[in-house]
């Protein structure tokens, strides 16, 4: 069976069909378009009951209006001329009314009501403005008839032929009159209620556009000091180096420093200018992908490749502070990623791992595939992160920075960057730590092909086929 809310979907249709639609039409030509079509149907009905009462006269009016109705509708709904309609209307309502007054029994025919009606459908249909020239005319217009009537009764003959048809006509023309008025009320009062709806969304959505354009300006201003915070710690930091720098060269120059003196500068400055050039490093790409976005550049890389070129920029600090670097990766793993982008997430969390392992510590780099995905691992025996911070962990925070176990500085722009360029890449990055025991960083990145079985290993993520293994230990 078709349901209401079916039925009712395709009157709504036909309707919007036969008054137009709402976003082509004007409330006022819709409404004049569905005043036309009401008409056209009382016109029809008066007509049958001026054949039945033998009003002759009064059906060739009825007839003729009809046609003008007809053509009037035609305008309004294919042409969109309604005010032009509208004033024709008019003009044929009060002649045909006053016409219907003479020749249909006066003040006691039915006059007055189709008077009313007249009236209250251009006031429906009509610009406000015309309000007050409607209410002037039809009062005018009244009274110079009654008053017609009243000085010269003769002027206005009794048609009926019999009692009976002079109260069925009055009957029938004030049940036309009120049906009528229900019937425009009623559309008026829905188009009302349809445009209160369509407002009281549009009023909802925008509040909701506004408390979110208000929400984008609040961290928009959070994120702006904080940027304002951290450039002025980076302008510091860049600074410190290079003032230690030219310190070091003004006493080697005056030859103020003895030999064992100056291996203990040299490896300060040594640790001091990498971590900048680390820092500068970090904050190029950052500052990219601020001002002009980032298209990565994907294509197959070698992840054994990619993973030994890692190991092999911080070989050196991780040999100075004893930790053992070791890596375990497949030699035919190969992950879809820019080549830029791999390198600086794979670089940062190494160096991560480096900064926060105590010496003597271990540090362990293991690759394998799981469900379509290359899986990096990157193992330390660290101070591990804090409860606290670790939802922020990557975040841009310019609060205070953060030493590793020699007091190498950092400030979460490497971290902030590898979850950026890892998402870029399509892929995943979090992490597990404990306090004192440590922590463990994960990648996940597409794979182009894997043809060898998994296998397992410990805590370790799956590894599959013949593992590649280097590693140094200091």
């Amino acid at each position: 069976m078709i349901c209401m809310q079916e039925i009712e979907w395709v009157s709504r249709k036909i309707w919007d069909k036969v008054t137009g639609n709402r976003d082509l039409f004007s409330m006022e030509n819709r409404a004049f378009n569905y005043v036309g079509v009401i008409s056209l149907l009382v016109l029809i009905y008066c007509l049958c009951f001026d054949m039945y009462l033998h009003q002759y006269f009064m059906s060739g009016i009825l007839a003729l209006l009809i046609v003008i109705q007809s053509v009037l509708y035609y305008f309004s709904r294919v042409k969109s001329k309604y005010r032009l309609g509208t004033a024709i209307y008019a003009v044929c309502c009060y002649s045909v009314i006053t016409i219907n007054y003479y020749y249909n029994s006066g003040i006691k025919g039915p006059s007055l009501f189709t008077f009313f009606l007249t009236f209250y459908l251009l006031v429906t249909i009509s610009a406000r403005r015309l309000a007050i020239f409607w209410i002037s005319l039809h009062i005018i217009l009244a009274t110079i008839l009654v008053a017609t009537e009243y000085a010269h009764p003769e002027w206005v003959p009794f048609t009926y032929l019999d009692r009976s048809g002079y109260f069925i006509d009055v009957i029938t023309t004030y049940i036309a009159t009120i049906i009528f008025v229900f019937l425009l009320t009623n559309y008026l009062r829905s188009y009302y209620e349809r445009e209160k709806k369509l407002a009281d969304s549009r009023a909802r959505s925008i509040e909701q556009q506004a408390e979110q354009i208000r929400l984008q300006n609040e961290q928009l201003e959070k994120l702006n000091l904080e940027k304002t915070k951290l450039f002025s710690i980076i302008s510091h930091d860049v600074r410190a180096p290079l003032d230690s720098v030219n310190g070091y060269l003004e006493l080697l120059t005056k030859n103020l420093i003895e030999d064992n003196e100056r291996e203990e500068i040299e490896a300060e400055l040594l640790s001091q200018t990498r971590y900048t050039s680390d820092l500068l490093m970090n904050l190029l790409y950052w500052s990219k992908t601020q001002l002009s976005g980032v298209v990565p550049d994907l294509r197959p890389l070698s992840l054994r490749i990619m993973v030994d070129e890692a190991r092999n920029y911080r070989v050196g600090m991780a040999a100075r502070k004893g930790i053992k670097l070791t890596y375990s990766v497949d030699n035919d793993i190969e992950v879809v990623a820019d080549k830029e982008m791999l390198r600086i997430v794979l670089r940062n969390l190494v160096n991560n791992a480096i900064k926060f392992t105590p010496e003597n510590g271990e540090i362990r780099i293991v690759a394998g595939v799981k469900n379509n995905k290359a899986i990096i691992s990157i193992f330390d025996s660290g101070v591990g992160i804090p409860a606290e911070k670790q939802k922020d962990i990557f975040a841009l925070s310019a609060t205070s920075a953060t030493y590793g176990t020699n007091d190498e500085k950092g400030m979460g722009i490497g971290l902030m960057l590898c979850k950026e360029f890892v998402e870029y890449m399509g892929g995943a990055i979090w992490f597990e730590s404990e306090v004192g025991k440590g922590s463990a960083f994960h990648v996940s990145l597409p794979v182009v092909q894997m043809q060898m079985k998994e296998a397992a290993h410990g805590e370790q993520p799956p590894v599959k086929g013949r593992a590649y293994y280097a590693g140094i230990t200091g």
